[in-house]
C-alpha cells in the first residue's frame, strides 16, 4: 500500500518461509539490514500465571536451559493489551464467536531481548527456539520504518465531480447510499499507519484525532504522514461546498494509531492498541503490508503475531478492513501454503483494481482467493501531498490522486461503515467481519480479468441486501410513517399496526447519540424537536424483535 507506484511500500522486514506443522520459520527469512525485534507465541501448555517469565519456562521446558545459558533471553509482555480489556474481548469472542480460544493465545505471545541482537543472532535464536515442542512460532518485526507506499481562502476547488468512485459503476454508488440519508453515523473508525494532518482543511473541523497518549515521530517526514491524510480524506473528509468529501464523513470518529511514534517504530504496539480501544461494531483499517516471497509486498497478517491478533479481535466482533499488499503476490501459491493452513483471519482483504467498468486486477496487487474485494487502486481524488493541487501555496489545502491498495483499502472501508451503521439502526445488533464481508462478495461488482482480488462493492446491491436479510417472516419490520418531514418543532408518527406495550421510539442524531426516547402507541404518536438544533435525526420505532428506522431533517 501506497502513495503512488513507485512507492509501493509502507513496511518491510521480509518475514518467512514455509515449513512442515505450520510453522513460519524466521531462520529461513531473507532478512534486509534494517534492525528487527523477535516475537515468540507459546502452545496453551504454558501457564503465564505470574511476570517471571523466564522461571515459568525454565521449569516447563528443560530446554530451556540451554537456549538461557547461550542467548542469556529476558522476556516480556508481548502484546500490549491489559489482562481486563482481554478478558472483555474472550467474553465478546464468545458471545459472538462462540469460542475465546483466539484471544486467550494473545496470553502467551511474549518479546524477547537479547545482548546484541543481531538479524543472524535473532534468527538463531528463533531456530532453535522453533525446534521445542511448546513453541507455535517465532516472528521478526522490523524495528525500523521506510516509505510508505470550513473552507479557509483562498478558496478551494470542489473536488467532489471528480470523486467518481462515489457514483455508480464503475464506482461503489456510495451517493445511492447518503440519498437514504447513510453517512456512518454511529460507528467508530480505527486507522493503523504512520501519521496524517489533523490541521487539513478536510480535517480540523470533523472528529479526527491522534489516540491519546500516542505520538507522531518527528522524525516522519510527510511522505509518510501525509498518506494517512489522504486515507483519512477518502473515509472522512469534511462534506463541504470544497475539496473532496468523505465516504463515510457521518461516522462517530475516527482514531489513528501510528505504527512510528517518538519513542520508537512498533507496529504490534499500533496494532493491540487499535484493538485494545476497540469494540464489536468498530472498524479498523490496515493501512499496513510486509514482505512475502523475495520480499514482494503482502498483507500485514501474513506475519503470524499481526495475524493472531487480527484472529482475536475479529472473534470479538471488531471489523477489519486491511490492504492485500502491492506485491503481485498469488496468494495461492505453494509458498504461502503454511499462511493459508491457519485458517480464515476474519479479516476483509482488498486488492487494487481498474478505476473502470472492466475492474481488473491492477498489475501490482496481490491476489488470490485470500482477497476478498477490490477498490479502485488509481485515480482516487483525496486529501494530502499536494501533487495534484495546491491553495494558495498552504500545507493545511494539498490534494492528491491516491493509488494503490492504499487507496483501494479506504474505499472498502467506507462501504463497510456506512453498511455497518444501517445494519445497527435498523436491528440494534452489528454485522461480524465475516457476515459484512459476505455481503460485499455476495451484492459486489464482479471483477474483470486478472488474478483473483474479489468484486467491487456496489452500496445501492448490498443496502437491498440488508433489508431482504432483515425481512424474514420472523423478523419483519415495524410499518410507520413520519410527518410532516422536514420537520419545524413537532411531527407526528403514525405506526400502522398493532404494537405491543413495550414499543418505543428513539430519536438518535447523525453521530449516532441518542437524543430522545418514549413509549409509542398504535396510531398517531407526536414528537416535539423545538429544543433540538437543526440537521439529520434517525426515527426509530422498536416493536420486541421488529425494527424500523426512518430519516428526519430538522429544520
Amino acid at each position: 500500500m501506497v502513495k503512488k507506484l513507485l512507492s509501493h511500500i509502507l513496511f518491510f522486514f521480509f518475514l518467512v518461509t514455509v515449513q512442515a506443522q505450520n510453522k513460519i520459520l524466521p531462520s529461513q527469512s531473507v532478512l534486509d539490514n534494517s534492525n528487527h525485534e523477535l516475537y515468540v507465541s507459546f502452545s496453551e501448555v504454558i501457564h503465564f500465571d505470574h511476570a517471571d517469565y523466564l522461571r515459568i519456562l525454565l521449569t516447563a521446558i528443560p530446554e530451556m536451559e540451554v537456549i538461557n545459558e547461550e542467548f542469556h533471553p529476558q522476556f516480556e509482555k508481548g502484546i500490549a493489551i491489559t489482562d481486563e480489556q482481554l478478558n472483555f474481548m474472550e467474553n465478546e469472542a464468545v458471545r459472538i464467536s462462540k469460542s475465546g480460544q483466539s484471544v486467550r493465545n494473545l496470553r502467551n505471545i511474549l518479546k524477547i531481548r537479547i545482548d546484541n541482537p543481531t538479524n543472524e543472532r535473532l534468527l538463531d535464536l528463533s531456530a532453535k527456539l522453533e525446534k521445542l515442542t511448546q513453541v507455535k512460532y517465532c516472528s521478526l518485526l522490523s524495528s525500523t520504518p521506510i516509505q510508505p507506499p470550513g473552507d479557509i481562502a483562498p478558496v478551494t476547488t470542489n473536488y467532489e465531480p471528480s470523486q467518481t468512485y462515489l457514483l455508480s459503476n464503475p464506482g461503489v454508488n456510495m451517493t445511492y447510499a447518503w440519498g437514504m440519508g447513510l453517512t456512518g453515523a454511529g460507528i467508530r473508525i480505527r486507522d493503523v499507519e504512520y501519521g496524517f494532518n489533523k490541521n487539513h482543511e478536510e480535517l480540523v473541523d470533523v472528529n479526527a484525532t491522534l489516540a491519546a497518549g500516542m505520538t507522531i515521530s518527528s522524525s516522519a517526514t510527510t511522505e509518510f504522514t501525509e498518506h494517512g491524510t489522504a486515507v483519512f480524506g477518502i473515509v472522512y473528509a469534511n462534506k463541504g461546498a470544497y475539496g473532496v468529501s468523505g465516504m463515510a464523513y457521518g461516522a462517530q470518529e475516527m482514531v489513528q494509531f501510528p505504527e512510528w511514534q517518538e519513542i520508537g517504530y512498533n507496529r504490534m504496539n499500533a496494532v493491540s492498541q487499535a484493538i485494545a480501544n476497540s469494540v464489536a461494531g468498530d472498524v479498523i483499517i490496515y493501512e499496513m503490508q510486509t514482505g512475502g516471497q523475495s520480499g514482494n509486498y503482502v498483507p500485514a497478517e501474513f506475519n503470524a503475531a499481526i495475524w493472531d491478533l487480527t484472529k482475536a479481535a475479529t472473534d470479538a466482533g471488531i471489523i477489519i478492513v486491511a490492504a492485500a499488499g502491492n506485491g503481485n503476490q498469488n496468494l495461492d501459491a505453494a509458498y504461502y501454503a503454511s499462511y493459508r493452513d491457519r485458517g480464515d483471519s476474519g479479516a476483509i482483504i482488498v486488492g487494487a483494481g481498474s478505476p473502470n467498468v472492466n475492474h481488473q486486477k491492477l498489475s501490482y496487487s496481490t491476489y488470490g482467493n485470500r482477497v476478498d474485494v477490490q477498490g479502485w487502486g488509481s485515480n482516487v481524488r483525496s486529501s494530502g501531498y499536494g501533487d495534484y493541487s495546491i491553495f494558495g501555496g498552504d500545507f493545511n489545502q494539498q490534494y492528491t490522486d491516491f493509488s494503490g491498495t492504499s487507496s483501494a483499502t479506504p474505499i472498502v472501508a467506507s462501504c463497510v461503515v456506512v453498511l455497518q451503521s444501517y445494519y445497527h439502526g435498523l436491528t440494534g445488533n452489528y454485522l461480524t467481519g465475516i457476515q459484512m464481508r459476505d455481503l460485499l462478495k455476495v451484492t459486489g461488482i464482479s471483477q474483470g480479468p486478472g488474478g483473483h482480488i474479489g468484486p467491487l462493492p456496489d452500496m445501492q446491491a448490498a443496502i437491498q441486501q440488508i433489508n431482504v436479510m432483515l425481512s424474514t417472516p420472523e423478523n419483519l419490520m415495524v410499518v410507520f410513517n413520519v410527518f410532516p418531514n422536514p420537520v419545524k418543532d413537532m411531527f407526528t408518527i403514525s405506526v400502522q399496526e398493532q404494537v405491543m406495550v413495550t414499543a418505543k421510539v428513539e430519536v438518535s442524531n447523525a453521530l449516532g447519540q441518542k437524543v430522545y426516547s418514549a413509549a409509542i402507541v398504535s396510531g398517531n404518536n407526536e414528537v416535539s424537536l423545538a429544543d433540538f438544533q437543526s440537521g439529520l435525526y434517525f426515527v426509530k420505532v422498536i416493536d420486541g424483535e421488529k425494527v424500523a428506522v426512518k430519516k428526519i431533517i430538522r429544520q
